[in-house]
């Protein structure tokens, strides 16, 4: 798809994720524009590494953290306090708290929480293992927890998204 083209479809993803009102749907259609725009230089990288390529952008991670609802993510820090987001497709995941493209030997004593309205690095995590768990666990529109968590998971990527394509 010529380049141009792409973008556009991108924007479209978007602009339909905008439009929905269940927030599965929106988190989906928010995600498939998400990781096109990742892809659109990049074909050939693996999303694990997309996603922490994305973790080392400090322009972005300034952009968003001053456009981000500091209540939103108040609400999500004290929820995955209580609960943390826990990856039920691997367990073991070592990439919370990790920003590097070589995560550490050890899963993080903070795993799947968000420790402050500053923490970029798992607030992508959290986006990442959302999708995760969504589309490879068992996950459903039918659980309470399930319903939260991709409602956050939109909501947090929906601000990303709008940097991201320039609005």
């Amino acid at each position: 798809m010529e380049s141009r083209n792409y973008i556009e479809a991108i924007k479209n993803w978007h602009k339909k994720a905008e439009k929905g009102t269940d927030y599965f749907v929106k988190f989906i259609l928010e995600y498939i524009s998400f990781i096109a725009y990742l892809n659109r230089d990049q074909a050939g990288n693996k999303d694990r590494q997309l996603i922490q390529n994305l973790k080392t952008n400090e322009v972005l991670k300034n952009e968003y953290l001053n456009k981000l609802d500091k209540r939103l993510i108040k609400n999500i820090i004290n929820k995955l306090d209580l609960d943390p987001i826990k990856n039920v497709t691997k367990h073991n995941d070592k990439w919370w708290d990790c920003n590097s493209t070589d995560p550490p030997n050890n899963v993080s004593q903070n795993d799947g929480k968000i420790r402050s309205i500053k923490d970029f690095t798992n607030i992508i995590e959290f986006i990442y293992r959302a999708r995760n768990n969504l589309f490879h666990g068992k996950k459903g529109p039918n659980y309470e927890r399930d319903t939260i968590i991709v409602e956050f998971g939109y909501k947090l990527l929906k601000p990303l998204m709008t940097i991201l394509l320039g609005k």
